[in-house]
């Protein structure tokens, strides 16, 4: 067999094991990339949101998805350890403060993610950044009044106001802040 004859044999032989193995190599590098922009993009879609599941589902991920990336776990670590100091509840100034720090250290971390995944994007643009209406926040807060007013209830602490309509006397509905017999609208 002369040398031609054996590059045909070989090439016929690794070539296509030599194309697998080349595309599973791609293949890897292409899922860690989309891991890593499954994680900026929830990151960055939930930024401006009070609490969401999904930007919690991304923080957690940042350990797995970023494992050796250290600028992006010091930049997690600084951004979690600030999570996880209480929120002063009853001071507002205080409260201000808190939630500027976390947009700051937030916007530190996907300034250090962005950079990982090759966007050329300032730490300014993501703090200053994203959007979410103020009819979220009043709708969250009504909803946490709903859920805080019935657990006060649940221990004993809050009763359910109740009255019929022409039974309950008016002094009783005036008592609750209540505008008595307000008569249903016509059709």
């Amino acid at each position: 067999m002369n040398v031609d004859t054996w590059a045909v044999v070989l090439a016929t032989f690794f070539g296509p094991i030599t194309a697998l193995l080349m595309t599973r190599w791609r293949d890897g590098i292409a899922a860690k990339y989309n891991r890593r922009m499954f994680v900026f993009r929830a990151l960055m879609a939930t930024r401006k949101l009070g609490i969401s599941p999904d930007h919690v589902n991304a923080l957690n991920l940042i350990e797995v998805d970023f494992y050796k990336c250290e600028e992006v776990e010091k930049a997690w670590k600084t951004y979690l350890d600030h999570l996880n100091t209480r929120f002063p509840q009853d001071d507002e100034p205080a409260a201000q403060v808190w939630g500027k720090t976390k947009e700051r250290r937030l916007a530190q971390l996907l300034f250090q993610i962005s950079k990982v995944l090759k966007f050329d994007m300032s730490e300014l643009d993501l703090f200053e950044g994203g959007y979410a209406p103020e009819g979220w926040a009043h709708r969250d807060s009504l909803s946490n009044d709903v859920l805080e007013y019935f657990r006060a209830m649940s221990r004993g602490k809050k009763e359910f106001p109740l009255w019929i309509n022409g039974i309950t006397p008016q002094a009783q509905q005036a008592k609750l802040n209540v505008e008595p017999n307000v008569p249903a609208p016509q059709q």
